[in-house]
């Protein structure tokens, strides 16, 4: 049986043997104080990866409860129409505290059920690999701001090093979580995020070792349709086909670029590493589009507007594409993106060849294909 094959099938199982457990749902209630929060709305939103809703309070002297309805623990985002509060936390059923300061937005204390608190202390330490890059960062905007052009750039490179450090542990942070709490709801959302084209494999083997509740919640089924459809773009298959309108309205389809070399990327005008990434893109062009190259963009923008602007003022010549449906783009979809920028080198022959090559990778790739 294919992979591909067995996860679908996997995922209507889970689907069958769930309804009865799944078909019931339980209360929370979200009481916060934070000291110092401006009167005003306060934000909720919570779900699964495929299902987030969201309410909407109103805070008065930095007190407000959200009450609601959920099938299972699961994750949600805390924030204000600024973010000047921003707080991940997990909800359960029963009362769940939320308390802390404006001025300490990263000490908010959140508990509750044990998964409450599990994600509370899992969330923690995640925070602690950020702080030292945010401190650089900050430092980079001061002398920026001051106008101190050699301190700037040493500080540039320094938060370009830390950041690349600390994603490196982070993901290992979340890779030992997931390893060693099988059974948590957690580690559903966690591998959830996780699982890409570069990962699949390992991420699989994740999945595999959840306990059947978690494989068999909202969130487990969601991870197992993930896999189906990241099998269908691993390198080496075929890259699906597709038909989408041009910032000129032109129907452009991804097989009028066979016999070629093309990267077909995801991108979006509000995405800031995507057009950070952007002058590697249009160096990898011309350097190659007389060699057999091509790009073909995807933008998951919602307004054609911002979209042509970023388009004009990046200077980009090869052709972008978009149905304006932002995260619900329909060929994003259907190639599995969750996460801008993404892209996928295809050979002549309508072949994946290589995923998510950035900066160097993609030049480095391209001269050794097109010699």
């Amino acid at each position: 049986m294919s992979i591909v094959k067995k996860y679908v099938l996997l995922f209507v199982l889970t689907i069958l043997s769930s309804t009865f457990v799944n078909a019931q749902t339980v209360t929370f209630t979200a009481k916060g104080h934070i000291q110092g929060l401006p009167d005003g709305e306060v934000y909720l939103a919570y779900g699964s990866f495929n299902t987030m809703k969201a309410d909407t309070v109103l805070a008065k002297d930095g007190h407000f409860v959200f009450n609601g309805n959920i099938e299972e623990p699961c994750y949600g985002m805390l924030f204000t129409h600024d973010y000047r509060l921003k707080v991940d936390l997990f909800l359960d059923a029963g009362s769940i505290s939320v308390e802390g300061d404006m001025n300490a937005i990263d000490e908010i204390d959140v508990k509750g059920s044990p998964v409450v608190n599990e994600y509370a202390s899992y969330n923690r330490s995640v925070l602690d690999t950020r702080r030292p890059v945010q401190k650089i960062y900050e430092a980079w905007i001061n002398a920026y701001q001051a106008g101190d052009s050699i301190k700037s750039e040493q500080y540039k490179q320094r938060f370009a090093a830390a950041r690349d450090t600390q994603s490196v542990v982070q993901a290992a942070t979340q890779l030992q979580f997931i390893q060693k709490h099988p059974g948590s709801y957690v580690s559903a959302w966690e591998l959830m995020h996780r699982i890409d084209g570069h990962n699949l494999q390992q991420g699989i083997a994740l999945y595999d070792k959840l306990s059947p509740v978690i494989q068999q919640s909202k969130q487990g089924r969601e991870i197992a349709e993930r896999i189906a459809l990241l099998s269908k773009v691993e390198t080496g298959n075929t890259a699906p086909a597709f038909k989408q309108a041009s910032l000129d309205n032109r129907s452009i389809a991804l097989a009028d670029y066979k016999g070629k070399y093309v990267l077909l990327e995801f991108w979006a005008s509000w995405c800031g590493p995507c057009r950070a990434e952007i002058p590697n893109l249009v160096n990898g062009y011309h350097q190659f589009k007389d060699k057999g190259f091509d790009i073909l963009s995807v933008s998951l923008d919602d307004d054609k507007t911002k979209w042509r602007a970023a388009v004009e003022q990046h200077k980009m010549p090869w052709i972008q594409v978009s149905d304006l449906k932002g995260w619900k783009n329909e060929v994003a979809r259907l190639y599995g993106i969750n996460a801008v920028p993404a892209n996928f080198l295809i050979d002549p022959d309508g072949r994946i060849i290589a995923q998510n090559l950035r900066g160097d990778l993609l030049s480095d790739k391209l001269k050794e294909l097109l010699k």
